[in-house]
């Protein structure tokens, strides 16, 4: 075992090089790894010669300064003789009272290579990063730990400034705060926000709209941050804006002569209710008929004329709730009068029943810019029919349209003309697509942010039998759910309590009013003043561990309690972990809309 052949077999072994050179560069010593790259035993030859090529020492060589200080010395090195990337490792070896240089050295050409392929695919993933649309990585302090290049170029604050400064003093409007905060705490509940519109201002002042997707996510420590993407549609919105306000006041034009017109015919007809009723102020009857005529025709008039205010409008005005047949009933004269004699309008709506959560001026604006397009194509002569029909989307449906599954009011708008193009149309609802000499391409790109600014969904094809259809599908607005009684027997258990707070607020905003509890323990408490739940929104697995044995034991107690579980686990593990109890059970994805948790709400409701 102390032979030099056995001290000679594991040094032959050892993957890398190994060298003992002496102070005047003559090599004493190479293992068999070393001699085979050398392709000879270089022993008693210069080690700069040997190794390198070189007819001098080597300038980057360290061995004077390792046996003079005694001390070992680490450095990368690429060969000249083969462009090869070595690790060297020298230490000063006493022998036989001599101080001689050892050196051991590994080949580290392929790490060389992986972190040169690393190095630029970082900075690929860099430049992607920093000219995607503004990106920022904020933690709960609402502090940034990453913000990129777009987000300098737009709001004039450079990425040194940004980083560790409070997001809400540095890039939010102060009228917007209550806004951006309701979104953050959301976020940070595991809720992802999509295409959400929140403002910020620059550097200057200077108010910008961006389109946000928001989703939060763990650092490699588990600490939780907000990973915020947005889109800069300033410009976007200023130009719809402008367009919008341009084709109110070209149907303005148009307006005036049917507005004329109807005056005209509401003055005659008054007239006439007047004159009539005169001759026949002895019989009340006819006179008490004319009256309420006369109060028709007025009436007619005022919501005409409110229409007209509004349609003309620059600014936005806010949604409210409306019957969609009833006001389809009121724009119908209008547009038949607007497309001229040469097109009729036909209209098929129940009587009401349809409320929607509308802007009035939006639904005149998207039946306008529908009509004005058919008329175009159809030359001026033809038939519109416009359908209107109350539907009940189920989740399938309403997945593949991006909605959430219920009712819905559908307007379908079919024309007599000639079609829609194949290849025109994919493109129909795009921004500055036309096919017309002197379109702009923002008509139905116009309709179709208008059908989703109302939480709605538009789709166009070509009918079997001819002419272009539009199908609209507008969210009905259903009765609330009624109050939860006074007992407050809706009853939340959420461990999390910003999530708890937030779950608060939604129910309240929702007009329930939840009985909160932090743990099962809280629930016991309040059992024992008395509480009665109906429903219980919670989760299986909360911070403190599973829950299925206290939702358990709290369902035996009260059979007619429903469960919402709102959870990111499958429904199949929740059905599994409540076996029993599936016809009491709502199921409740996590992250959940308001949207969901309304509807989650009303099942429960309607099961209880």
């Amino acid at each position: 075992m102390n032979s030099p052949d056995f001290y000679q077999a594991i040094l032959d072994l050892f993957p890398g090089w190994v060298a003992v050179i002496s102070r005047d560069h003559r090599v004493l010593y190479v293992n068999q790894k070393m001699r085979e790259w050398c392709g000879e035993d270089p022993s008693g030859k210069l080690c700069y010669q040997v190794f390198h090529g070189l007819s001098q020492p080597c300038p980057w060589c360290k061995k004077e300064e390792v046996l003079e200080q005694r001390k070992p010395a680490f450095w990368e090195l690429r060969s000249s003789k083969d462009s090869r990337w070595f690790e060297i490792r020298s230490l000063p070896l006493p022998w036989q009272e001599k101080m001689l240089y050892l050196t051991i050295i590994l080949d580290i050409t392929e790490k060389k290579r992986l972190e040169e392929k690393l190095e630029k695919q970082l900075a690929f993933f860099r430049k992607v990063l920093d000219e995607s649309p503004i990106l920022i990585l904020f933690n709960r302090q609402r502090k940034p730990i990453f913000v990129n290049r777009t987000f300098e170029r737009i709001t004039g604050i450079p990425r040194t400034e940004a980083l560790g400064r409070n997001l809400f003093e540095l890039i939010v409007p102060p009228e917007a705060l209550s806004e951006w905060q309701r979104h953050c705490d959301e976020v940070h509940c595991g809720i992802f926000k999509r295409g959400v519109e929140l403002p910020l201002l620059d550097r200057q002042g200077g108010l910008h709209y961006l389109l946000w997707n928001c989703m939060q996510v763990e650092d490699p420590e588990g600490e939780p941050l907000v990973v915020g993407m947005a889109v800069d549609i300033t410009e976007n919105k200023r130009l719809q804006e402008e367009y919008l306000q341009i084709q109110k006041m070209e149907s303005l034009g148009r307006f005036t002569g049917v507005l004329l017109h109807e005056l005209n015919n509401l003055f005659m007809a008054l007239q006439g209710y007047i004159s009539v009723s005169r001759l026949k102020l002895d019989q009340p009857e006819k006179v008490r008929q004319n009256l309420d005529r006369m109060e028709e025709l007025i009436d007619r008039w005022r919501h005409m004329s409110r229409d007209l205010l509004s349609f003309t409008k620059k600014s936005p005005i806010q949604a409210e709730v409306v019957d969609l047949a009833q006001a389809l009933r009121r724009v119908e004269e209008t547009l038949q009068r607007l497309l001229g004699s040469g097109i009729q309008v036909v209209v098929e709506a129940p009587k009401g029943g349809l409320p929607v959560r509308l802007n009035p001026a939006a639904l005149q604006q998207i039946l306008f810019n529908l009509a004005s397009n058919a008329r175009e194509a159809m030359g001026g002569r033809g038939k519109i029919q416009i359908t209107l029909e109350k539907v009940e989307l189920p989740e399938e449906s309403a997945q593949i349209l991006e909605l959430s599954s219920g009712p819905y009011a559908l307007l379908t708008f079919r024309d007599t003309g000639p079609g829609i193009p194949s290849e025109v149309l994919p493109h129909i609802f795009e921004p500055y697509f036309t096919t017309k000499a002197e379109g702009t391409g923002l008509g139905l790109a116009t309709v179709y942010s208008l059908v989703k600014q109302h939480r709605g969904h538009i789709a166009a094809y070509n009918h079997p039998e001819g002419g272009a259809v539009f199908r609209i599908y507008l969210p009905l607005v259903t009765s609330s759910p009624g109050k939860v009684s006074r007992d407050l027997s809706l009853l939340v258990v959420e461990e999390n309590q910003v999530l708890l707070e937030t779950l608060k607020d939604l129910l309240e905003y929702l007009e329930y009013q939840p009985r909160l509890a932090r743990s099962f323990r809280e629930v016991r408490d309040l059992l024992e003043q008395g509480f009665v739940p109906k429903i219980l929104l919670t989760d299986i697995y909360l911070r403190s561990g599973p829950q299925e044995r206290e939702i358990l034991e709290l369902a035996a107690r009260f059979p007619e309690m429903k469960l919402i579980i709102a959870t990111p686990y499958p429904w199949e593990m929740v059905e599994k972990a409540l076996s029993g109890l599936k016809k009491r059970l709502i199921y409740l994805s996590k992250p959940f809309s308001l949207d969901d948790l309304r509807q989650a709400l009303e099942k429960a409701c309607e099961l209880t």
